[in-house]
């Protein structure tokens, strides 16, 4: 199975200076998500990833990277054969997909997506 980061967040004490942190300094186009406090980030074109700014929890800020897989629940079992863990539940985003987030052996903590097939 082959997967690849697709997708980035950055959890931040200070959501709104860390967006205009990355506007001003990388030129990134940033626009809120409905009206939660999570802001979608658009990197440019070329290669790379897009992304999201959200609010930290309180395990304070940190960058977490999400890969899409084609299905969630077989890439699920890999996770927790290969010694990994749950560390959410499985959410339906409707019209985007189901999300997941873990964690590996050694503690590392990644999303796993399986996009809504159109």
């Amino acid at each position: 199975m082959a997967v690849r980061p697709t997708h980035f967040e950055f959890y931040s004490a200070d959501p709104r200076a860390t967006v205009e942190f990355l506007t001003t300094v990388f030129g990134w186009r940033v626009e809120q998500w409905e009206d939660q406090d999570y802001w979608l980030v658009d990197t440019g074109d070329g290669p790379g990833i897009n992304g999201a700014v959200a609010l930290a929890g309180d395990d304070g800020p940190k960058t977490l990277n999400t890969c899409d897989v084609e299905d969630l629940d077989a890439a699920i079992e890999a996770v927790q054969i290969g010694g990994g863990q749950l560390l959410t539940d499985v959410m339906e985003l409707p019209g985007v997909g189901r999300w997941v987030q873990v964690e590996g052996p050694g503690g590392e903590e990644f999303g796993l997506m399986e996009p809504t097939r159109v």
